[in-house]
């Protein structure tokens, strides 16, 4: 994949997207532009069987969401359709009639296809490493089984948000006995097609209903993280949502916080599916994917029609986040740090810490993009914000807060509002991993471009950091040496002894 930008569209049964990426020749990536229409080519579908009614709408949709691509530099786009545009009799000429209405050739998946895409965008942005993946749409539901982010089978059932409010769920609210015949359907699709699911194994979902679900359940828990990619709910909370919604009329759930207007229609049978699948796989949490079907699109031209390894997400996502700052960290730096956290691994008992203090490395600093004088709050505001791949929600506020680190009582004044996601020892530790990346900083700045090699002799009263690079004291940053060296009987309980050579 050559750099520049380039457009991925999505023709769906709800609806039409396009995601707008440029790339660069590292492979490192960043998102330009991303649009939606609602087109409920499902509709059209379930009620007539053929999509020739819709043809003037979707056009002009699919013309100006190409138009928009070109307008920002993508002249190759790729586009694909999925389950509307593969079970209408007229499915074939309907997307070749769009296809040379736009210049841009629209390819319909298969079942398999699809469902193959969709889990390479959601794996490839995961640390899953084995379980089920689900992809519930308009008018089909693609279930996929994956081990070590292999995946290992895929299937396309023909049941969607879309399809199953047409055929079922007419009334509104639906009634018992609708919803009783809805349920009794997919629970037979789903045991013609699973009929012996391996229980107790996370569900990656994505698709819009499922991250409706998920919005829903966010505002109904006072989330305090800003993001679904990656968000978890145990099983049963999509029951209590199915039965908070099924007593509600379409009027009164466009008022449910969390809901967006254009979904209040079908979240009552997108509800009631996930609620089959969840009966039927006994899944041990279901993890929301905010990537799917085009972010496939995209990692397949990339890297190919393999997942990366989960340990490789991390240090992709900083470098994706430096690129689109336009932000590159100083070498001498991060080796720095690198090198002092490792020598510094004792005192970072949790996993994985090291690797998450690197990477803060790398990312620090980089809200002086926003105001330099005010960098360390932007910089925490920044990665908050940001799309991490390979951590957890109470990763990222932890990358964060170590990424901004000024001192230990503005990193609990940073903290404040997501205390319900941390665990015992969290704060210590990125104290711990902040003031390591904060004195690293003050070591590059003194002694620009010198990659000094640290090495630790740890006791229960000192630490004796021995710096081979760096032959005296640093007098620049002027007092910053003596304010961190202050700051460590606090963090780290011990006093630090710097020795120079």
């Amino acid at each position: 994949m050559r750099s520049g930008r380039h457009g991925f569209l999505d023709i769906g049964s709800h609806s039409a997207r396009l995601l707008v990426v440029e790339v660069d020749g590292r492979k490192r990536w960043r998102v330009m532009d991303e649009e939606r229409a609602i087109l409920r080519l499902g509709d059209a579908l379930a009620s007539e069987g053929r999509l020739v009614g819709e043809i003037d709408r979707a056009q002009a949709v699919y013309q100006t969401l190409c138009q928009r691509a070109r307008h920002l530099g993508a002249h190759d786009s790729e586009a694909v359709g999925t389950a509307a545009l593969r079970a209408a009799r007229d499915g074939a000429a309907f997307a070749a009639q769009l296809g040379r209405s736009a210049g841009v050739p629209l390819t319909v998946l298969s079942g398999e296809e699809e469902a193959r895409l969709g889990f390479l965008g959601a794996v490839a942005t995961l640390g899953v490493e084995h379980g089920y993946l689900c992809d519930l749409g308009g008018a089909s539901t693609e279930i996929s089984r994956f081990r070590g982010r292999e995946l290992l089978a895929a299937d396309s059932a023909p049941f969607g948000a879309v399809t199953m409010r047409q055929q079922f769920l007419r009334d509104d609210p639906p009634s018992q006995a609708q919803a009783e015949a809805a349920m009794a359907h997919v629970r037979s699709l789903l045991q013609a097609s699973l009929p012996q699911p391996e229980p107790g194994l996370p569900l990656v979902a994505l698709g819009g209903s499922f991250r409706s679900i998920a919005k829903l359940h966010q505002a109904a828990v006072r989330y305090p993280f800003p993001s679904l990619h990656n968000y978890r709910m145990l099983p049963e909370a999509i029951w209590q949502l199915g039965r908070r919604m099924a007593r509600m009329s379409l009027r009164e759930r466009r008022k449910v916080p969390g809901l967006a207007l254009h979904r209040a229609e079908l979240v009552p049978s997108a509800l009631l599916i996930a609620g089959a699948i969840v009966e039927h796989l006994r899944p041990s949490e279901v993890v929301i994917s905010g990537a799917g079907l085009r972010e496939g699109m995209l990692y397949r031209r990339l890297h190919g029609p393999l997942p990366p390894p989960a340990e490789a997400l991390l240090s992709r996502s900083c470098e994706n986040l430096l690129f689109q700052l336009g932000e590159e960290p100083d070498p001498a730096q991060v080796a720095m740090a690198d090198s002092l956290l490792v020598a510094l691994a004792p005192l970072l008992p949790q996993p994985g810490a090291v690797r998450l203090g690197q990477a803060a490395a790398r990312l620090r600093g980089i809200g002086r993009r926003v105001n330099f004088y005010d960098r360390h709050r932007h910089t925490f505001a920044i990665v908050i914000g940001a799309r991490i791949f390979g951590l957890s929600h109470r990763e990222q506020v932890l990358l964060a807060a170590t990424a901004a680190y000024e001192g230990p009582r503005r990193m609990r004044d940073l903290l404040a509002p997501y205390l319900d996601l941390l665990e015992r020892g969290d704060i210590v530790l990125a104290q711990r991993l902040g003031l390591g990346c904060a004195l690293a900083e003050a070591l590059a700045r003194s002694a620009p471009g010198v990659e000094a090699e640290i090495a630790a002799d740890i006791t229960p009263a000192l630490i004796t950091l021995g710096i081979a690079g760096i032959a005296a004291p640093p007098q620049l940053p002027f007092g910053e040496m003596e304010r961190l060296a202050l700051q460590f009987p606090k963090v780290f309980g011990r006093k630090l002894v710097p020795r120079y050579n």
